[in-house]
């Protein structure tokens, strides 16, 4: 590409009925200041271009990690929601397993109080059948007891002294 340089420097040799000197360099006078602003408007185009290229090359890159950044965090989103459901179908399962457990030990104990308070209940109703014909056989005594006693005022009443039984088997 030709530099303004160039043009200002090129002279063009002389020829018999040619063009006017002044003319031509009038005329390249002003296409070489013509040039330099579109060489100079044409270089910074250049650099923006370039400039514009780098940016654009900087902003795929952005573009790729920023794709990237989204899949990987898509992908650990559906990991921690599959290790969420994961975990709360674990913890559900324990849970159940727990209250079973829990249920299945409540139960058990509700067994084991209702054999207990049938045993106390069937001790209870030993412990009074046995009280109860304790206290017959002690009302009995008492009974007879009092029939003995009774037997004996009786007689002491009517026979102011009696005789000792001892004393009057040995008479006989």
């Amino acid at each position: 590409m030709l530099s303004p340089l160039d043009i200002q420097k090129k002279e063009f040799r002389r020829a018999f009925r040619g063009y006017s000197n002044e003319e031509v360099d009038s005329f390249l006078d002003r296409i070489n200041q013509d040039y330099e602003e579109v060489y100079r408007e044409n270089q910074v185009l250049k650099e923006k271009l370039a400039q514009a290229e780098q940016n654009m090359a900087r902003y795929r890159e952005i573009e790729e990690v920023l794709k990237n950044t989204m899949v990987m965090a898509q992908k650990n989103a559906e990991e921690l929601q599959r290790n969420a459901e994961k975990e709360a179908g674990f913890l559900l399962e324990r849970a159940r397993s727990e209250a079973g457990q829990l249920i299945r030990e409540a139960e058990e104990r509700v067994k084991e109080l209702d054999r207990e308070y049938r045993r106390l209940k069937k001790e209870a109703q030993v412990f009074l059948v046995r009280l109860r014909a304790s206290l017959q056989a002690q009302i009995e005594l008492l009974s007879h007891e009092e029939e003995t006693i009774g037997v004996a005022h009786e007689k002491s009443s009517a026979d102011p002294v009696a005789p000792d039984p001892e004393s009057k088997s040995a008479a006989d």
